[in-house]
Formats: C-alpha cells, sequence, structure tokens
C-alpha cells in the first residue's frame, strides 16, 4: 500500500465521516417539528394548517428580506458583515412576524400554529443547508476549503450533529414563544426586536468560543422564551 496515498485519504475520510453522521440525523432533526406538534395537540391545541403555513412563508419572506441588506455590506469585512446581517435579522423577523399575525389573526390557536410553522421550515432550512455542507466538505476546490473554515471556526468540524438538534429544538421554542407574545401584546414587538437581535449577536460570539456554552445559551433563551408566551395566555 502506498503511504502517501493512505495519508492523503485521511481527510477526504473523515469528512464523509461527518456527512455520515449528519444524514444518521436528520430523522431526528425532523421529529423536532412533529414532536411540537403532537405536544400542543395532545394539550388539546391543533395546529391551524392555514396559519402554520403562513408561518412557514413568513420565516422564508424574512430570509429573503436579508439579502438586500447582505449586498449593502458586501465590501465589509466579512466578520463585520455577518455581524451585520444577523443583527438586521431580529428586526426583520419580529416585523414580519407581527405582519403575519395580522393576517392569520392574534388567537392563541393561530399564533401557535404560526409559530410551529415559523420554526418548522426553518429546522427543513437546517437540514437542506447541512446536506449541502455535507457535500461541498468532501471536495477540494475553493468553496469546499471555506465551508471547512466556517464549520471550524464555529467549531462543527469535530462536533455531534446532536448539537445542531439541541439548538433547533430551543431556537423553535424561541419562535413559537415570540409569536405567543407578540400576539398577546403586540406592542412587545419593541421588546422582541432587541431581544432577537442580542439572541443571535450572542449566539454567533460564543459560537467562536464553545459550542456548549452556546447551546446552553440558547436552550436558556428557548426556554424563557416559550415559557413566558404559555404564561401570558393563562
Amino acid at each position: 500500500m502506498n503511504p502517501t496515498q493512505t495519508t492523503s485519504n485521511k481527510p477526504t475520510d473523515n469528512y464523509e465521516l461527518i456527512g455520515r453522521r449528519f444524514y444518521m440525523a436528520i430523522p431526528l432533526y425532523l421529529a423536532v417539528p412533529a414532536a411540537f406538534w403532537l405536544a400542543f395537540r395532545y394539550a388539546g391545541l391543533p395546529a391551524d394548517w392555514a396559519a402554520f403555513g403562513i408561518g412557514a412563508a413568513g420565516w422564508w419572506a424574512a430570509l429573503l428580506l436579508r439579502g438586500p441588506i447582505a449586498l449593502l455590506v458586501r465590501k465589509q469585512p466579512k466578520e463585520r458583515a455577518g455581524l451585520l446581517v444577523a443583527a438586521a435579522s431580529g428586526p426583520l423577523e419580529e416585523g414580519v412576524r407581527l405582519l403575519a399575525l395580522w393576517i392569520t389573526g392574534f388567537s392563541l390557536n393561530s399564533a401557535l400554529s404560526l409559530g410551529q410553522g415559523w420554526a418548522a421550515i426553518e429546522v427543513v432550512f437546517a437540514v437542506v443547508n447541512g446536506i449541502v455542507l455535507a457535500s461541498i466538505i468532501k471536495r477540494t476546490d475553493e468553496k469546499a476549503m471555506q465551508a471547512r473554515a466556517f464549520l471550524e471556526s464555529t467549531g462543527q468540524m469535530n462536533s455531534s450533529p446532536l448539537w445542531g438538534l439541541l439548538e433547533r429544538i430551543f431556537a423553535s421554542m424561541f419562535h413559537i414563544g415570540s409569536t405567543l407574545l407578540i400576539a398577546h401584546t403586540p406592542w412587545l414587538l419593541l421588546l422582541m426586536i432587541p431581544a432577537h437581535t442580542g439572541f443571535n449577536l450572542v449566539s454567533v460570539r460564543l459560537a467562536k468560543r464553545s459550542l456548549p456554552l452556546t447551546e446552553l445559551f440558547v436552550a436558556a433563551v428557548g426556554i424563557v422564551t416559550l415559557t413566558a408566551g404559555l404564561l401570558v395566555w393563562q
């Protein structure tokens, strides 16, 4: 066996292992929105599928609105541009969330369904994004090198995909809770915009230091937001 060839295959084998681990976790990712749907259904709050769909469309609209922001900051240093886009997601998402609520209505059931749809499409996007990254990092071109650098900078290169699964659970809690809060008291939008922006910016910064610490922060914010959202409707 050629030792040089064996050595050169190790990185590729490692990237393939990362991809396989992610593919195995996909059913668990997709189970997240299903678990929320079942939990609320058995609590006597069945989904309003029209509101669910509008929630998913709202998340997609907020994502598309980041495009012009990204174009405006494209000449900034890469890290600064990323932070600016992350900061813009707070007012964009919460503003679109309020508009979506005007369409569906501000009832508990509509808000809960809208929040679930919003969270569900984000899970689907995370899965699709993960599949794309898993296919890219196995290559040797410049794009693959950038993808590897991104994964390394966020501590995801050697981490379990279960960390990402936990993030989807608690981020879903945040989106559902935020929707419930704004539906109950629309002026809370003024609180949720900076809260959402801070949530994103702190998460980005923590990701460069410690993945467990990042997920602990996301968990705390998600649990508090969902709990507050449910309590205001009691």
